[in-house]
């Protein structure tokens, strides 16, 4: 809010370094804000990442593992092989 100068009755003048103040501190609070969200990103991209790798090794380990099934014929195959 306008302050009034006591003297004059006009509206005191504020100074441009003080109004640069207040939008240097939003913009200080938001690359803050930013900055913290992109660690979080990170760190939960590395997680991820982690855990998939993880998976991927369990699930190859139990293919080498797993018996191999036998191939079926298919059923024209069979026929001719009775033929």
């Amino acid at each position: 809010m306008a302050k009034i100068d006591a003297k004059t009755g006009f509206f005191k003048q504020t100074s441009p370094a003080g109004r640069a103040s207040k939008a240097d501190q939003i913009t200080e609070t938001v690359r803050g804000i930013r900055a913290d969200e992109a660690k979080a990103r990170t760190e939960k991209t590395e997680r991820l990442r982690a855990l998939r790798l993880e998976k991927e090794a369990a699930e190859a380990a139990a293919k080498e593992a797993a018996p191999e099934k036998p191939k079926r014929k298919s059923a024209a195959k069979k026929d001719e092989a009775e033929a």
